[in-house]
């Protein structure tokens, strides 16, 4: 009985992705996610009117697409992230913008926005 479930243990691990061996390294780029203790976000980038560039507390970066355009993210002034409960920032989260509330679709791993330099 303990053969069979051992060989069905070790049939999974090697199945696991690659990613799951360094939980740090998360998934990746391209694939739903969250940006956790969204309040220690660092740095943000527009791109376009729908969707925004964020760099979170560990230097990650991430793309948020929205629900629907918002013109006003572009103006990088009076904006706030409002996160879902524990203080993560998902598909669930919102964007306010001088007055505007912002539904977020998707949150990504991305790569750093293009033109980036630090």
């Amino acid at each position: 009985m303990i053969r069979p479930t051992m060989l069905a243990v070790a049939a999974l691990l090697a199945a696991t992705p690659a990613f799951a061996a360094d939980p740090s390294a998360g998934p990746p780029a391209g694939q739903e996610t969250s940006i956790p203790r969204i309040s220690g976000l660092l740095d943000w980038r527009p791109d376009g009117n729908q969707a925004l560039f964020i760099r979170g507390d560990t230097g990650r970066w991430y793309r948020a697409t929205l629900d629907a355009p918002c013109p006003r993210i572009r103006q990088r002034t009076g904006m706030r992230f409002i996160g879902s409960p524990g203080n993560r920032f998902d598909r669930h989260s919102l964007i306010r913008v001088q007055g505007w509330r912002c539904q977020v679709a998707s949150v990504t791993r991305s790569d750093a926005p293009p033109g980036y330099r630090r």
